[in-house]
């Protein structure tokens, strides 16, 4: 099983492998490690959270910043996007 810790080390992973900015697509992340797409949104939310990122999404009309979503529910389940993210690494 692949634990919480380990989706969110991948995610900074990848952002620090792109120039402390990546395009995430939770679709393939969740496909690769086999775990529900709705996981891996709900860490890249608590990584914005944490203030370890800056998350932006498509909401069906713009790409805007998670800090500006209603809550991280209608982040997480929101498809508009088709599961692709902006992930900025703070430091």
């Amino acid at each position: 099983m692949v634990s919480d810790e380990f989706v969110q080390r991948e995610i900074l992973r990848l952002a620090r492998n792109n120039h402390k900015s990546a395009c995430i697509s939770t679709r393939r992340i969740s496909a690769f490690y086999n775990v529900p797409e709705a996981r891996i949104r709900r860490q890249l939310t608590a990584l914005a959270e944490q203030k370890k990122i800056r998350l932006t999404g498509w909401d069906g009309h713009a790409q805007r910043a998670y800090s500006e979503w209603a809550s991280a529910e209608d982040f997480v389940n929101s498809h508009a996007d088709g599961g692709h993210f902006h992930v900025d690494l703070l430091d």
